[in-house]
């Protein structure tokens, strides 16, 4: 099929027309031409480049963050949307547009990221701006991926051999009809790009592609898998970077004017050019006129409200008003502001399990999760011991986690991680962390005779 563009320039840089999924061949509006017109210069592959950040942005505005949290304990039902009620009822129905939306985007990327990769030798780059443009290309088409493997397939560790259905994971831009690979098959493929794009890319950058993004997202596929002796050796290599600090502030989410001195990987929010990165986080928010669509459970609200001392919970409002009580989320509760997809919070929280998981040095554990607490109660008087046992940190930092990273759509990859790799009988609001609807429904246009759709029914 012959490959246009639209003829449109932005920020953004080009927007591709033709797609690799059924979900994306539909064209996009606007005038169209050939791609060898489009991609003359070296610019013009760099401007297609730094597209795919801009639709990685697009999913990372809240929206995948928000179907994660969704699927979890910590929100209650949305307040009207039918879509992603169905999502909180964890029984996804294949005509769902929100989920076709989100399911598409990181597809777009992944398209974009292999056409570059196809074509870059035909440019006049140096060797050395080649490796990086290669480097930025994979790191990208990674982690989009990733994303969608999380919500649409069970977790690694479903099966013993991890054989079970995972996602097309697309390296190509050729179009053709296969099945889903296993989801182990998946996995040694994004953590395959992310590894051989490590060397190539800029050691740190908050909102490109860099060694520490890098190295902080194969942690977590890494500890996801279970792997936790890898997970500890990619967190060591940020962390011990000396790149990030925690700092004292309690919001990772921060005007747009902000630096976030713990951000490692951030969506920037520009509102000089109103370019909004935050938008989908507007379903949180509890300061406009309008009902929020989201409300945090009380169940989540109740395991942390009698901690007074706690200074997160001024990110939550208990209110009771109404005729039954709600938890208003405050934390998002902001016009502007960047979206940190990758933070020092997270890894500290994952080293500290891990090294308790693999019984090492329990003190580096200890100081991760009291560095946590001291930020969160601005004093050392609900450290943890420092003679506590691994299972004292390990439930430490589970709990410290839930509370840091709500709204990020955390939660429910590690309730599903306890369940799959380490035996927890998990329940999520009464269903188990492994039946049907604890996975989203891949759109209907998916189906061929070789791509099945996940199980209907749900829980």
């Amino acid at each position: 099929m012959k490959k246009t563009y639209r003829n449109i320039l932005l920020a953004a840089g080009l927007l591709l027309s033709v797609a690799c999924e059924k979900i994306l061949d539909t064209p996009l509006q606007g005038t169209d031409i050939p791609e060898e017109e489009a991609l003359q210069t070296k610019q013009d592959v760099l401007n297609l480049l730094q597209s795919c950040y801009d639709v990685t942005a697009n999913v990372y505005n809240g929206r995948i963050q928000y179907l994660n949290e969704l699927l979890s304990d910590n929100l209650e039902r949305p307040r009207s949307s039918e879509d992603l009620t169905e999502v909180y009822n964890h029984n996804t129905l294949f005509f769902n547009s929100s989920i076709g939306s989100i399911y598409a985007d990181p597809y777009i990327t992944a398209f974009r990221c292999n056409r570059i990769l196809e074509i870059i030798d035909n440019f006049n780059f140096s060797e050395t701006e080649k490796a990086e443009v290669i480097a930025e290309a994979k790191f990208l088409r990674a982690i989009s991926q990733w994303e969608i493997l999380r919500l649409f397939a069970q977790p690694y560790g479903f099966t013993n051999n991890n054989g079970h259905a995972g996602i097309i994971y697309k390296t190509a831009t050729v179009e053709e009809i296969v099945p889903r690979a296993p989801v182990g098959t998946n996995y040694n493929a994004i953590i395959a790009d992310l590894e051989s794009a490590l060397p190539n890319l800029r050691p740190s950058s908050n909102y490109y592609a860099s060694q520490d993004a890098a190295n902080g997202f194969l942690a977590k596929i890494y500890f996801q898998a279970g792997d936790y002796a890898n997970a500890l050796v990619h967190a060591n290599a940020v962390i011990n970077s000396g790149n990030y600090s925690l700092g004292t502030s309690i919001d990772r989410f921060e005007q747009d004017t902000v630096v976030v001195s713990e951000a490692i990987f951030s969506n920037t929010s520009r509102s000089e050019f109103g370019d909004f990165r935050s938008s989908g986080f507007g379903n949180y928010r509890s300061d406009l006129p309008s009902p929020p669509e989201f409300t945090a459970s009380l169940e989540f609200y109740n395991t942390y409200a009698a901690d007074t001392a706690d200074r997160r919970l001024s990110f939550f409002e208990l209110d009771e008003s109404g005729d039954e009580a709600q938890v208003l989320i405050k934390k998002f509760n902001q016009a502007w502001f960047n979206v940190t997809i990758l933070h020092l919070t997270d890894l500290k929280l994952l080293r500290a399990e891990a090294i308790a998981e693999l019984g090492g040095d329990l003190s580096v554990a200890i100081a991760d999760v009291n560095e946590i607490r001291e930020r969160a109660y601005g004093s050392n008087l609900n450290n943890l011991d420092p003679n506590a046992a691994a299972s004292q940190i390990i439930e430490a930092a589970q709990y410290e986690r839930r509370i840091e990273m709500f709204g990020e759509g955390d939660r429910i990859q590690q309730l599903k991680r306890r369940g799959a790799i380490e035996g927890e009988n998990t329940q999520v609001r009464g269903h188990d962390w492994n039946c049907n609807g604890m996975i989203i429904q891949f759109p209907i246009s998916e189906q061929t005779t070789e791509f099945e759709l996940n199980p209907t029914g749900g829980c």
